[in-house]
């Protein structure tokens, strides 16, 4: 079963779609994705663990500081990735003395499964991401005979 990772404040989807939890190896992985596409992990402090080609709806913080890092963003510092509706949910690490990935904070989401297979249905529609963002709302506000009636035209 699929799984996503949505924000606590909107319930937006941040995340692609994730298939199993692996456990998180930093050893020798420098200037490489810490974890494979689709794959997460969780930290000893339940933060998630995600690539870097896996996040969805977020964007980098708009005080530049913090992307610092000798060749990409470090490790160190707040948060440098946002949601759509503005909360700080994350920090993306990509600095050439590091495994590449994405951190997002246990505290600001949630992990869901895809129950239905509504979410993975729609994410492989070949249709705009906006589309895609429309049905996905609908499933969030319950509208889910809506989606299916669409889906099946």
């Amino acid at each position: 079963m699929k799984r996503f990772l949505v924000c606590n404040t909107c319930g937006q989807r941040i995340s692609n779609l994730l298939d199993d939890q692996i456990a998180l190896d930093f050893l020798g992985k420098i200037e490489e994705e810490l974890l494979p596409v689709g794959q997460y992990g969780i930290g000893c402090n339940g933060d998630f663990y995600i690539s870097v080609l896996d996040k969805h709806h977020l964007s980098y913080h708009h005080d530049r500081t913090r992307m610092e890092g000798c060749c990409g963003a470090s490790s160190n510092g707040l948060p440098n990735l946002v949601c759509i509706c503005k909360s700080e949910i994350g920090r993306e690490i990509t600095d050439c003395c590091t495994a590449h990935h994405v951190i997002l904070y246990n505290n600001g989401i949630t992990l869901k499964e895809d129950t239905t297979g509504l979410i993975e249905e729609i994410f492989n529609l070949p249709v705009g991401d906006d589309i895609k963002s429309q049905y996905e709302v609908l499933i969030n506000l319950g509208e889910i005979d809506s989606v299916l009636k669409e889906l099946r035209k």
